[in-house]
């Protein structure tokens, strides 16, 4: 023991093993799991990622609007799958996108926020509301500028999509039949 000591006071065997040890830290960080890239699905992204769908069940095109705080909130389609590739937090057996189309009014002459977590809502025919599980759209709607995104409904079974209505606060909604 007395000679780790002796040799871990001299400096050069000190230099070394730091040396060794950043080296050794450099390695391993190459075999670790890469991160995924932070950026990917931004709005300034010049390219569309193309998503992943596994186990298709049903697609429904919609096309109907509701106006909310002068905001156009159009449900373009609605899409029922085991999972999406952009959504890494799968909470049901499966997952119903409702895809949506937001155009604010003319009215609109600064940003408005809209907190769609907390907004909407998805119904089922038993009854049964289900709250998002993850929303594309930022919660921010500026002037004179359309945005496109989805929110994402875990169902634990598969569910008829035109039986489906999206509720929109408190006294609006949007039937998908």
């Amino acid at each position: 023991m007395s000679k780790v000591k002796s040799l871990l006071k001299i400096r050069i065997v000190r230099v070394v093993l730091v040396v060794v040890g950043i080296t050794l830290a450099v390695v391993v960080s190459f075999f670790l799991p890469k991160e995924q890239d932070p950026n990917i699905g931004l709005t300034n992204d010049p390219v569309t990622p193309t998503i992943d769908i596994t186990n298709p069940v049903g697609t429904l095109t919609v096309n109907r609007s509701v106006i909310y705080k002068d905001v156009t909130l159009t449900v373009t389609k609605v899409e029922e799958a085991g999972a999406f590739s952009d959504d890494r937090r799968p909470a049901g057996t499966y997952t119903v996108r409702v895809n949506v189309h937001v155009q604010p009014g003319a009215s609109v002459q600064s940003p408005l926020g809209i907190e769609y977590v907390s907004l909407v809502r998805l119904a089922l025919a038993n009854g049964q509301v289900i709250s998002p599980k993850l929303v594309s759209l930022l919660p921010v709607v500026l002037p004179q500028q359309a945005n496109d995104g989805f929110f994402d409904f875990p169902v634990s079974t598969q569910v008829s999509l035109s039986s489906l209505t999206l509720l929109i606060g408190s006294d609006t909604s949007v039937a998908f039949s």
